[in-house]
């Protein structure tokens, strides 16, 4: 039977860099080797946000004003023991980094970098999240430069057969895969997307329906992206080396591809592998290999809040 462990709060702290586009501060963790985004546990009587304040000032030497909350996480942990994380966006203040037992570094990156730097998948949506409602919020650019890489995503959930009355129309996207659609669409700001391929099938094309507008792009459908031809498929991954290209596809294929690209490209995985529902796989390099991939949640599956943009909270006070 899994526990329940009590909640971690945290913040991720944000400034508007030199190039005027935003950057995110990650700790370095030497007891995790990992890079991650401040956190810790509450003292006694302390609310979630004043601890994630003093978790910000003690593990990176900054005083930060908190402001819209970002996507929570809940989880069970190797041990089966349920936790939950939830972060607030941090607009830096002063200070200075001191290394301490509990972090010996700190990196301030622009948000493509934080999100291949950070260990942790489940903390990639926050990131995401940050630069969507400072985008929206303060007209911030959320990257200097939009990088050129491969998306490999997975169709969204749908709604349950059951649930759904066929008189109604086509079978549409979950809520979850609603929302997985609105993260992959918010990617356009980091990312440069030249070229939208996908499956025929109505939960490939409906996952990058919105991400297509907002680039004014049209979805390009190919049978080569629904199984049984990998050869094909692969034709279509080794075209978008070096190019802006989001395939969408199924488990299946997703993870044909991964694999063969393990092989024959030798890309390093920077986690475990994951092919689920409304996630993507982006792919970094050139036009002679992909180089190493990052698994990017994007569905609220695996998050206790959603990234709703339309209930931002107004960041302007924070700047």
């Amino acid at each position: 039977m899994s526990r329940t462990k009590p909640p971690t709060f945290g913040a991720l702290p944000w400034r508007i860099g030199k190039q005027g586009t935003l950057e995110v501060l990650l700790i370095h963790r030497p007891a995790h080797v990992d890079w991650s985004i401040p956190k810790g546990k509450a003292d006694p009587g302390e609310t979630g946000r004043e601890c994630a304040e003093r978790e910000v000032r003690e593990e990176t030497g900054l005083r930060c004003r908190l402001g819209a909350e970002l996507p929570s996480i809940r989880y069970e942990d190797s041990k089966r023991r349920i936790k939950t994380i939830r972060y607030w966006a941090a607009a830096a203040g002063s200070g200075r980094f001191t290394p301490n037992e509990e972090v010996d570094a700190v990196r301030w990156l622009s948000l493509p970098a934080a999100l291949r730097t950070v260990t942790e998948p489940r903390d990639r949506p926050a990131i995401i999240a940050l630069g969507s409602r400072l985008q929206l919020e303060l007209g911030v650019r959320p990257a200097p430069e939009r990088e050129k890489t491969l998306l490999l995503v997975r169709g969204g959930e749908m709604v349950e057969r059951h649930e759904w009355d066929p008189a109604a129309g086509v079978r549409p996207l979950a809520p979850a895969g609603v929302q997985a659609a609105r993260s992959l669409a918010s990617l356009g700001a980091m990312f440069a997307i030249e070229r939208i391929v996908s499956a025929p099938s109505i939960r490939c094309v409906e996952t990058v329906a919105e991400l297509a507008r907002r680039q004014s792009l049209e979805v390009q459908r190919t049978e080569h992206l629904t199984g049984g031809n990998l050869a094909a498929t692969l034709d279509l991954v080794a075209q978008a080396r070096g190019t802006g290209t989001v395939l969408c596809t199924h488990e299946d294929v997703m993870a044909d591809v991964l694999a063969h690209l393990i092989q024959r490209d030798r890309t390093a995985l920077t986690k475990r592998f994951r092919v689920r529902k409304g996630s993507a796989w982006v792919l970094t390099g050139d036009r002679t290999r992909y180089r190493s991939a990052y698994y990017l949640p994007l569905s609220p599956a695996d998050l206790s809040t959603e990234l709703d943009l339309s209930t931002a909270v107004d960041l302007r006070a924070a700047v």
